[in-house]
């Protein structure tokens, strides 16, 4: 019998959501896209990170892009940071490219991040998030 050949035609992932009645107590480590509208205490590591206007994120971010709306409380690492006017940031940005709407607010440090360290994100391998679930 004749096999298949597998496609590597990979239809796009939509964003794994977040509700803005969701808090979440635990590091999220994911190798896709993040929309987050809830509340996150804890470390994230993703691909894409989109932080809606209601979304708050206590703790720091590794992604390759960030598109912050709402507020974040720690320190942002990122090839691609993009703050809209609603951004509320206290802590410093690690960044390739930054784009800042007016109106957006940064308590922190703004700085280019050393080239060696412009690799793509990756998750640490054998690490394990850890989730707390709540609907609020």
């Amino acid at each position: 019998m004749f096999n298949k050949p597998k496609t590597t035609n990979k239809r796009p992932t939509p964003p794994s959501l977040f509700a803005e009645n969701l808090t979440i107590e635990g590091n999220l480590n994911s190798t896709g896209d993040l929309q987050i509208d809830g509340t996150v205490t804890g470390d994230i590591t993703c691909r894409t990170l989109t932080l809606g206007e209601d979304g708050v994120v206590n703790g720091e971010i590794r992604a390759e892009t960030v598109h912050v709306r709402g507020r974040v409380e720690g320190r942002i690492i990122a090839a691609t940071v993009e703050l809209a006017a609603s951004a509320n940031i206290t802590g410093d940005i690690l960044h390739d490219s930054l784009g800042v709407e007016a109106g957006a607010r940064v308590e922190g440090n703004l700085k280019r991040r050393p080239s060696a360290s412009a690799e793509p994100v990756k998750l640490i391998e054998g690490t394990k998030p850890s989730l707390v679930l709540t609907n609020s």
